[in-house]
């Protein structure tokens, strides 16, 4: 069956029913305190000028969810991200499998992939260098999952199909022009669990070439492949993502770079039920379309600590760049203590 046949047979299964069963609301979040220090060893790092840092920020998630009198579980959420309203998510979920909505959400990249970090790796905390591979969320979308339990192996595969619109649009706002913006965006993935422990991934996105581009061109591409395992307290994660910048010709001038590869490592270690130990490698490379003397490796080391009690997480973190920007000797250390309170 065809996937859009899947997701027709869904909506028709979710849209014909004619009662409800009343949902609830809740309310989650986060709020986190953190103080850092960065400093270089040349004037080509980002944080040249070194110091110090605090500051605050917090995350409320707004959800609701409730069941149709066919069975179908249904659920919704919306972040207030430091002010701001994103990230809104409307799901739908039976024996056919899940059909949601997104507005700018549900990202579908598997870069980080099987992260053994205590917190994140060095790229996702604080300075990093490092281009990501672009993916479904940075786009309104509507998702296919196929539900738990249906392949073997404990394969899940996902589709989503990115369209316009803003993470506010309204229900009746006509449909705008992109205004030089991707179009016909597609994002896939599929993660399998075979044996205990052992846990696979991959994720693949594209998009044709923006409006304001001719389509004779390299068009986005994007992947990536993870594979972490776990034994005991002691786990282990590694991934590969690849990203095709778009290349079209005339009137856009093309870039510089054409095809970014990162590869990630990790280690971590679960102490106990509260502590928790990490170490984080990545090490991106960036192929010019001119100029291939000059490319140059950004490295990203970083190691963690984090203990836990209840809902209060204390963490330690310090990583060291190398290369940042993929500018040679532009290297800059960070590190940091976070506090985070979760509600």
């Amino acid at each position: 069956m065809k996937i859009n046949k899947i997701i027709a047979s869904l909506l028709a299964s979710v849209l014909f029913t004619t009662a409800s069963i009343a949902g609830e609301l809740t309310v989650t979040g986060n709020a986190k305190a953190f103080l850092g220090v960065s400093g270089s060893d040349g004037t080509g790092g980002k944080s040249e000028a070194g110091g110090k840092s605090t500051g605050i920020e917090n995350e409320f998630v707004f959800g609701a969810s409730g069941e149709l009198d066919n069975g179908t579980t249904w659920k919704y959420s919306v972040q207030l991200d430091a002010g701001v309203i994103d990230d809104s998510a409307l799901t739908f979920t039976s024996s056919y499998g899940t059909i949601g909505f997104f507005g700018k959400a549900g990202g579908l990249n598997f870069k980080h992939g099987g992260s053994q970090m205590a917190v994140g790796y060095g790229s996702q905390i604080g300075n990093d260098g490092i281009t990501d591979p672009s993916d479904i969320g940075g786009l309104n979308n509507i998702q296919y999952h196929t539900p738990a339990g249906l392949l073997p192996l404990g394969i899940v595969a996902k589709a989503a199909f990115g369209t316009g619109g803003s993470d506010t649009t309204k229900p009746g706002d006509m449909p705008v022009a992109n205004g030089g913006g991707s179009r016909d965006a597609r994002n896939y993935s599929i993660e399998a669990a075979p044996i205990d422990g052992l846990k696979l991934g991959a994720s693949y996105y594209t998009e044709d070439n923006a409006v304001s581009r001719l389509d004779n061109g390299q068009k986005l591409e994007a992947g990536a492949v993870y594979a972490s395992y776990a034994i005991g307290n002691l786990g282990f994660g590694a991934s590969r993502a690849m990203t095709a910048l778009a290349n079209g010709t005339a009137p856009t001038a093309t870039v510089t770079q054409s095809t970014i590869i990162t590869n990630s490592f990790s280690v971590g270690l679960k102490v106990n039920d509260s502590m928790s130990l990490s170490y984080g490698l990545e090490r991106s490379s960036n192929n010019l379309i001119t100029e291939a003397a000059n490319e140059t490796d950004t490295d990203i080391d970083t190691i963690q600590a984090a203990y836990t009690m209840g809902g209060l997480t204390i963490a330690a973190v310090y990583k060291t760049i190398d290369n940042a920007d993929y500018t040679a000797n532009a290297n800059q250390t960070e590190s940091g203590i976070l506090i985070t309170l979760a509600f």
